[in-house]
């Protein structure tokens, strides 16, 4: 259990810091963009398209980070149903978890066979391959395959793990 603790805080803080990485780059596209346009008359012509392929990468891997952090919208009627502890409440989100798995590995599946069609389209503008660009869903799929993965082995090892991967007080058996 602890390996897999120590690779998922790894993989969250690797995720982490390439987004705020890429939230700063297209801050600083857009911003010489508009300084191109207004001062000098003329952006650059690639700002555009590279903010757009960054705005669908941070998508992808901001919600690997919501899965891991169980960040991600959910209708939690029956949670407050069943109780925190109870075994109903573990099958419901053994269920959850696992429908939510089959899908992103059809998203993952039919992402990777979407690559191949893909490699011989080039961008308009910067002229590289669309499967650089396609390949983010296969990735963010299988971060976020992982990380219900790890919610599941931590769902039956009786562990709760917040963000900063330390155990809860509800996990070392204080109840809040």
């Amino acid at each position: 259990m602890k390996v897999i603790q120590i690779i998922s805080n790894i993989l969250g803080k690797i995720l982490e810091i390439l987004i705020v990485f890429l939230i700063m780059l297209m801050t600083g596209l857009m911003f010489a963009q508009v300084l191109g346009r207004f001062i000098f008359q003329n952006g650059l012509f690639w700002a555009e398209e590279l903010s757009r392929f960054i705005m669908i990468t941070l998508v992808y891997l901001g919600a690997g980070i919501a899965c891991k952090n169980k960040d991600h919208i959910s209708i939690t009627i029956l949670n407050g149903i069943l109780k925190d502890t109870g075994i109903k409440n573990k099958i419901h989100k053994l269920i959850v978890a696992l429908l939510n798995i089959a899908f992103l590995a059809i998203v993952a599946k039919i992402g990777f066979s979407v690559l191949s069609v893909v490699s011989s389209q080039k961008s308009a503008n910067m002229q590289i391959t669309m499967n650089l660009i396609y390949m983010v869903i296969p990735i963010g799929s299988c971060i976020m395959i992982f990380y219900l993965i790890v919610e599941i082995i931590q769902l039956f090892a009786g562990q709760k793990i917040n963000c900063s991967g330390n155990e809860t007080e509800a996990a070392k058996g204080t109840q809040i």
